[in-house]
């Protein structure tokens, strides 16, 4: 499985015994490790939409992992290992023509070097919404939510129209990227669907709605689930940071008093104080326009943000654009006058289930709670306040010697000057924008489930392998090709069997006749 994201493309080798036969239990599908029980995989960067500028070269592109996972599968293993290549946001960011020619040549020329089971459909571009299905496969398959034979969790009713079965509850999920943020979770009854349904067009509703069924059978109720899902572009923890950054400036230059210093006639300077910044802390921000006096000269603007190092304040105003100012916070960072497109006018449309329903974060939720505050795991609204107002009030000065000392190993340059902002953002996205309430305890951020990091690609493998099992199900149960027993079928070979013996007993009756009269005649003789 290789993941051709937006920085570069990883190979995963994934590895998986014979089905068990029972249909209430999906593929035991693991990561191969080696000897040293270390996972097994390789990255080459940068992305695979790198080729756009010349698309011959993305089969060379992608070489190296082909040859990677040549080396660590089996040679007579080749031709039964599927080959799946899916790639994401920056693959998404290039026009349809030139994804379309690069996923052809990928297509064209793999098979010429390599004996994979790689068909057309086995590459592909995938949404945003795809991948947070993924992710969301992925973190219950990995802890357990779909294996029907353990019953560890009190079950809970499913409804689905008119259908009603026990099973155990799923659990929800929010991961949120650098340019975007997708949540996903199960809808269990008839009036939480409803209710979904009425916030939104028929259209843009059913376009979040995804009918799951994991299983290899199709009317299997076991793996049968209907989902929410959505993303939510421009809410990611680096898009938001600089479309915040963006509307900070604009409301500066709204101010008449504003004063540039060092100012020139194409240099001008000022400084701008930034709540979401640690204190001491700074970033310079260059915007070059076009000079208003003279067409041929530009005009330099740097904005130095100073931080203030105020979580509290930094959480208001980002609660406020996610709450209030939405829609001007759209019109700003240059989105459609249309709230159909403002990502924050849609977020005040999803009623999310937090009562009765387990949330985990992934991704940046794990990073900023866990790589320098070590707070990863269950969720505490007041203590990650907190600790979120201790950092961002403490001196740039000392946080730069707390990290030359290696106290945040996890962390590098970056973390540290958007910490404060980024934990900002996440808890106000978290209560503002999903409506969590502050004492909400089943939240958790992970990255990691009994050694196996959390990743989409696994997700992806679990949903486009699901019919594999048929295989060991149809040699136990002597099933042929259509998978399923068909009645009349059953039928004719019953009447077939049944005049058959019929034939064989007329034929014995008429032996039986023949040897009388043979008697009858040789007594007469």
């Amino acid at each position: 499985m290789i993941d051709a994201g937006s920085s570069g493309s990883r190979v995963y080798i994934y590895v998986w015994p014979p089905h068990s036969g029972d249909m209430r239990q999906l593929l035991k599908i693991r990561m191969l490790r080696d000897q040293l029980g270390h996972d097994v995989y390789h990255t080459i960067t940068p992305g695979l939409s790198s080729c756009a500028l010349n698309i011959s070269s993305s089969s060379s592109y992608i070489t190296p992992l082909l040859e990677f996972a040549a080396e660590h599968i089996p040679m007579e293993k080749h031709k039964e290992t599927p080959l799946y290549i899916l790639a994401t946001a920056g693959m998404r960011l290039l026009d349809q023509t030139i994804q379309n020619a690069i996923l052809e040549n990928l297509r064209q020329e793999i098979p010429k070097k390599f004996s994979f089971l790689f068909t057309a459909n086995n590459v592909a571009v995938i949404t945003g919404k795809e991948e947070g299905l993924y992710s969301w496969i992925a973190l219950n398959y990995m802890i357990g939510r779909f294996d029907h034979t353990i019953e560890k969790e009190p079950l809970i009713t499913i409804e689905n129209n008119d259908k009603q079965w026990k099973r155990m509850n799923t659990v929800s999920m929010i991961e949120m990227g650098g340019a975007s943020i997708q949540i996903a979770f199960e809808i269990t009854t008839n009036d939480q669907y409803n209710q979904l349904k009425s916030h939104f067009s028929k259209e843009k509703f059913s376009s979040k709605i995804f009918e799951l069924n994991l299983g290899c059978h199709e009317h299997d109720i076991n793996h049968q689930y209907r989902l929410f899902v959505t993303t939510f572009l421009t809410l990611g923890a680096n898009a938001a940071r600089k479309n915040y950054v963006n509307q900070l400036i604009k409301q500066s230059t709204l101010n008449e008093n504003l004063q540039y210093h060092n100012s020139s006639l194409t240099t001008r300077e000022t400084i701008l104080f930034d709540p979401c910044l640690s204190i001491d802390s700074s970033e310079t921000i260059n915007i070059t326009n076009p000079s208003q006096s003279s067409s041929s000269t530009t005009t330099q603007y740097l904005y130095h943000l100073k931080g203030s190092g105020d979580f509290e304040h930094c959480a208001e105003k980002l609660g406020n654009i996610i709450t209030m100012d939405g829609h001007n916070y759209c019109l700003d960072n240059n989105n459609n006058n249309n709230n159909d497109t403002c990502p924050f006018e849609e977020l005040k449309n999803i009623p999310v289930p937090f009562l009765g329903t387990d949330f985990y974060g992934l991704s940046e939720f794990w990073y900023t709670m866990n790589d320098i505050y070590h707070m990863g795991g269950e969720y505490n609204s007041e203590t990650f306040s907190k600790t979120s107002t201790k950092y961002c009030s403490t001196s740039w000065l000392v946080t730069q010697d707390r990290y030359r000392r290696k106290l945040y190993p996890n962390a590098d340059f970056k973390r540290l000057l958007y910490q404060c902002f980024k934990s900002s953002w996440i808890y106000s996205m978290l209560h503002n924008g999903f409506r969590m309430p502050l004492d909400y305890k089943k939240f958790r951020s992970i990255s990691m489930i009994n050694d196996e990091p959390v990743q989409w690609t696994l997700g992806a493998l679990i949903f486009r392998t699901r019919f594999f099992p048929l295989r060991t199900l149809d040699q136990q149960h002597g099933v042929m090709s259509e998978h399923v027993v068909n009645p009349h079928e059953s039928t004719n070979l019953y009447i077939q069997y049944l005049l058959f013996t019929l034939c064989m007993l007329a034929v014995i009756f008429c032996i039986c006749i023949y040897l009388h009269r043979l008697q009858s005649m040789v007594n007469m003789g």
